[in-house]
């Protein structure tokens, strides 16, 4: 690999790794998780032909983070495992560390002449890797059948450069992760959700007034204003219930001094306050924090992705008898609809595999995409929604019923390569005008200088 190469994998390394945040994910701290024993090539057949002779073993060196937490290993170990007793001639080598490490592993890897054959990651990691040349677009390795089931509205996301980059494994919309027994606690029906702001507001005010003074109930609306990227996409997710748009088609910054931007700003801005001012939300908490304390009984209401509920679920095993779930309001201030920007967790293949390889990937990732495999793992593990035709008979998680109909509502958001830096400013930017003094057009005016700082480099 020539010096440039390497500089240019370093300062990819650099840029990503940088803005990471444990959040993102919730991850634990660094850990490594064994890949199951490799698989012994298959032997020849004895009835005279009547099965293929055996393929030549081949090797995948996978990226995932998700190995490294405790509410995902053992179903990717044993994932893994029963893929591999039915491909005997492929081999899962798979590479383990937090999220938090993920990026700068694979780059210092790729920089070392190590392959980095699939990852599993996020959808704000494809731009880097795109324009480093270090992943390649699916159609090239999936058999189209397979690769044709994926469903537009979520491989929309995965759009980069005109092209699709990575796959989703399920996905989310924004979800309000709702503690049944403390609303109930407080007069207030499920069955009567509110589906405007104000409403919600409402119910806000009867769960303070219910809980103040409560040691045991620490937040009735949580919102994560910590200056970390799962924030900054949180941010986005709500500015966008609002009716705002952050990114235009070409790339570059929407103006949020132009209606409906400008309102849906100032009233997202406004809502973040009303929750601090009220002390419904806490200050400068990552979402990993939340999850802690939703599972714990502290958190009335809060939103996260769906597949939050891994870690909700680590805290205490019977959390699933007072969880269910809500779509944001589809009514959010003057413009807003409660649209929600598409969530998922996915597989991005690496540039250099030979055809062998390639078969490999396209076998493995449709083992990861079928109602077999799924079914458990979206119903108890990662809640989410299905992604893929593969998995269309897989039933939906009674948890997240109550945000399903918000599934509908999802939009996609143009890719850039610095979306990381650019979502975590804006956390930055609530900071400044809710907690640091600044008014709302300063705030946002010092946003904008940040994020065409990062965009325009």
């Amino acid at each position: 690999m020539s010096k440039h190469a390497i500089r240019k994998l370093l300062s990819i390394a650099m840029a990503l790794a940088l803005t990471l945040s444990l959040a993102a994910c919730g991850g634990g701290g660094q850990s490594s998780a064994p890949a199951p024993a490799p698989a012994t090539p298959a032997s020849p057949a004895g009835d005279g032909g009547a099965a293929d002779a055996p393929k030549e073993p081949v090797t995948l060196r996978f990226y995932n983070y998700a190995l490294s937490e405790t509410a995902k290993a053992d179903w990717w170990q044993s994932t893994i495992a029963d893929f591999q007793k039915e491909n005997d001639w492929i081999t899962i080598d798979t590479i383990t560390v937090d999220y938090n490490s993920m990026v700068s592993t694979f780059t210092n890897d790729l920089a070392s002449g190590l392959s980095v054959d699939l990852v599993y990651g996020e959808v704000s990691w494809i731009p880097a890797l795109v324009d480093g040349g270090f992943i390649q677009a699916p159609k090239n390795v999936l058999s189209p059948d397979f690769y044709n089931g994926y469903y537009p509205h979520v491989t929309g996301q995965f759009q980069y450069n005109g092209d699709v980059y990575g796959v989703p494994h399920y996905y989310t919309n924004s979800v309000i992760f709702v503690n049944k027994d403390l609303v109930t606690a407080a007069g207030l029906k499920m069955e009567e959700f509110p589906d405007t702001l104000d409403g919600l507001k409402g119910w806000i005010e009867t769960l303070n007034k219910k809980y103040s003074g409560d040691p045991n109930v620490t937040t009735t609306f949580g919102l994560t204003t910590a200056e970390v990227p799962a924030t900054g996409a949180n941010i986005n997710a709500i500015y966008t219930a609002f009716g705002g748009t952050l990114i235009n088609e070409d790339g570059t910054l929407a103006d949020l001094n132009a209606e409906p931007n400008k309102t849906a700003m100032h009233e997202a801005l406004d809502f973040y306050k009303y929750l601090l001012d009220t002390k419904s939300t806490q200050e400068n908490l990552k979402l990993k924090d939340y999850r802690a304390s939703f599972g714990a009984g502290n958190v009335c209401m809060y939103v996260d992705s769906s597949w939050g509920y891994a870690q909700i679920g680590e805290v205490d095993a019977n959390a699933k008898n007072f969880t269910v779930t809500a779509p944001l309001p589809a009514t959010m201030g003057t413009n807003g609809k409660g649209s929600s920007l598409v969530e998922s967790h996915c597989f991005l293949i690496g540039s250099q595999l030979s055809d062998a390889q390639k078969e490999a990937v396209d076998l493995f990732l449709q083992h990861c995409t079928k109602n077999e495999t799924m079914e458990g793992y979206l119903n108890n593990i990662g809640l989410a929604f299905v992604a893929h035709k593969g998995m269309e008979s897989c039933p939906i998680s009674p948890i997240l019923e109550g945000a399903a109909k918000g599934v509908d509502n999802v939009v996609r958001q143009t890719q850039i390569g610095p979306i990381i830096s650019v979502q975590t400013e804006l956390a930055s930017m609530v900071l400044n005008y809710t907690v640091n003094g600044m008014s709302a057009d300063d705030a946002i005016a010092e946003y904008i200088k940040q994020a065409e700082y990062y965009i325009n480099q």
